[in-house]
């Protein structure tokens, strides 16, 4: 029992030491994390004093000073979840949406706050959280626990968070599903929109026995186009680089999907175009922007670890490659 006790004391020290350090170093970024709108101003202004949770392996407490400029009042609004650092911050139609990430794993942590009552609403796991042009939707792809690393292969699943709804509301298999699953509330949220026959479905994981029949969204995450009608991301399949282009102007059950493939080979200096082992690496692309231009045509940016002669395509929605099986 005394090893135990002393084992704890020395995590507690350890954890008052790291978030002191983290604010210490990170100081002027810290004070730089603000976010505002025509209502409200907000400034993250530290955390507060850390507690030991044997479940969680600790957590911090984050402290947002409030600025409600239309009933010209200031309030504090702390943060109590896993989250263990704060990156950025948004306000969106009365909610504050913090994105951070927790200390073990780093895994990205998205956490949404009513501002005017001071409650948390939710919070969840999830990739590349991008909030949409409205501020009405955060897109992101699935976390995976690493309990879940089973012998056939995980595949990423895109999820669209709707901001207007409630916490439940947005977890597909209903409220009494996690009543005794915690980490299941965290990580099975949002509206499955891709891959292909996921949408409305409750299955929160994509698994495929082929590798080669793997999605893989590539970097840099999500663009949303058209006022939120549509989104747009990078997907690798089978070693090929396809744009993908969600239309959910039917809602979050109906989306309309367009796949189109990358052409690598095209912007290749043409000297390069005969180097098998060239173009294999050039085909680890990132995708920089998205920019639609009205037209049933997008223009792309990518980047690559293979100097380029071009790194821009135009691509047309109605050339989609038919949809991969899985």
């Amino acid at each position: 029992m005394g090893f135990v006790l002393r084992g704890m004391m020395g995590l507690l020290v350890f954890l008052w030491v790291y978030a002191a350090a983290s604010l210490a170093a990170g100081e002027p970024a810290a004070k730089s994390i603000t976010a505002e709108d025509g209502r409200y101003q907000v400034n993250l202004t530290g955390a507060g004093e850390p507690w030991f949770d044997p479940k969680t392996g600790g957590r911090v407490k984050f402290a947002f000073s409030v600025i409600d400029k239309v009933n010209d009042r200031r309030y504090p609004i702390y943060l109590d979840n896993v989250t263990s650092k704060v990156n950025e911050i948004r306000i969106s139609k009365g909610k504050m949406v913090v994105f951070g990430e927790e200390a073990t794993l780093h895994f990205a942590v998205t956490t949404v706050i009513n501002l005017e009552n001071r409650q948390e609403i939710d919070s969840f796991i999830g990739f590349g959280s991008t909030l949409s042009e409205t501020g009405r939707f955060l897109s992101f792809r699935k976390f995976y626990p690493p309990e879940t690393a089973e012998p056939a292969t995980m595949s990423d699943l895109v999820l669209v968070y709707d901001l207007n709804d409630s916490a439940n509301e947005n977890r597909l298999r209903g409220e009494d599903a996690y009543k005794h699953d915690p980490m299941g509330r965290l990580v099975e949220v949002g509206h499955p929109i891709y891959p292909e026959g996921h949408a409305g479905k409750k299955n929160y994981r994509v698994w495929v026995r082929d590798e080669n029949r793997r999605h893989t969204v590539i970097p840099n995450g999500f663009f949303w186009l058209d006022h939120d009608h549509k989104i747009a991301f990078g997907d690798q399949i089978g070693g090929e680089n396809y744009l993908i282009v969600v239309d959910l102007s039917d809602g979050l059950t109906r989306p309309l999907i367009h796949k189109v493939g990358i052409n690598v080979l095209s912007l290749l200096k043409p000297e390069d175009r005969q180097n098998e082992s060239l173009f294999q690496e050039a085909k680890r692309l990132g995708l920089e922007s998205v920019e639609d231009l009205k037209n049933g045509k997008v223009r792309i940016r990518v980047s690559s670890p293979v100097r380029l002669q071009d790194n821009s395509l135009e691509l047309s929605l109605e050339e989609s490659a038919p949809a991969a099986a899985f």
